[in-house]
């Protein structure tokens, strides 16, 4: 039976059985209710409501088990022990097994999320380490060389250099025009950098007054900016890309887009890039749309709200 049959049948058993004691009991009620009568019309609306309820909440019982098997789930332990059965009530056995699915599809997701966070910093040391060995440590040890042979003037400008290096990882690790310059500053130096180490057109198309973000949402757009370009010029084989960043919904939120000329994405699979700025958009409460631009190449549209 349904729970929508359940709560028919028990409401309808209970009027069936005040019905058929009324009918078989010797009990009248006249046209003024006397004393007695009234204490007997309390005593069956009372017994009635109490095996009303006894139904009920034995109907219910199934979703109270699921609801109380929901409150207990910890990703962290993905199988919880199951208090509602998934063959019982209709409508219960059909939400319990959509969220055994929806429980599935989480745990996977973190699992997923896991690997790749892990996998990203993984790569991020062995990026550091290596930038560390080719460019100080390279310059550290050419330092030595030149003190060894007393060129004081060459290990100076071998020092600086390492200093230059130094600075040029720190920039990489954390985005130091964002704290100096602010968000719409930050992406025009981010513009005019790319363009600069790479050979396509950068053009900026950004709001005079952006709205206002927090801190880690001005962090998650410069990211998402910065991978996305990085994504055009490693795969898009375009010539020009365009930077936007302007509010929507009156103010409520803040758009970023990055559109180039390029080959579109031809049917190709998201790579780890896009996944990292998806989940990045995710924990803002934004959100990542890629699609294809019109006339051709992509474009990749992040929208994160003001509140």
């Amino acid at each position: 039976m349904t729970l929508l049959q359940r709560v028919i049948a028990g409401n309808a058993l209970v009027v069936f059985a005040c019905a058929l004691v009324l009918a078989i009991s010797p009990a009248t009620v006249s046209a003024n209710v006397t004393a007695g009568e009234a204490l007997l019309l309390a005593v069956g609306v009372i017994v009635a409501i109490a095996i009303n309820i006894i139904l009920m909440r034995r109907a219910l019982a199934p979703l109270r088990a699921l609801a109380t098997e929901m409150a207990a789930v910890d990703l962290l332990h993905p199988a919880p022990p199951r208090a509602a059965s998934r063959d019982g009530v209709g409508e219960v056995a059909t939400v319990a097994r959509a969220y055994d699915a929806m429980l599935e599809r989480l745990t996977a997701e973190r699992r997923a999320s896991g690997r790749r966070a892990i996998e990203a910093q993984e790569a991020e040391r062995a990026r550091i380490g290596r930038e560390l060995h080719d460019e100080v440590g390279q310059a550290l040890t050419g330092v030595a060389l030149e003190l060894q042979a007393g060129e004081l003037d060459a290990a100076r400008e071998a020092l600086r250099a390492a200093s230059d290096g130094v600075r040029e990882i720190t920039h990489g690790l954390r985005p130091e025009p964002l704290e100096d310059f602010g968000l719409r500053g930050a992406l025009v130096a981010l513009a005019s950098t790319f363009a600069d180490r790479s050979r396509l057109r950068v053009r900026r198309e950004l709001a005079p007054a952006l709205p206002g973000l927090s801190p880690e949402s001005e962090l998650v757009v410069y990211r998402v900016a910065q991978e996305a370009l990085t994504n055009v010029v490693r795969h898009a084989d375009a010539r020009q890309v365009v930077l936007g960043a302007t509010d929507a919904h009156d103010g409520e939120a803040f758009v970023l887009t990055v559109r180039d000329d390029g080959r579109g994405r031809d049917g190709a699979a998201e790579g780890t890039g896009l996944q990292g700025m998806r989940e990045r958009a995710l924990l803002v409460g934004g959100r990542l749309d890629v699609r294809d631009a019109d006339g051709g190449g992509t474009e990749v549209r992040l929208e994160v709200p003001v509140a």
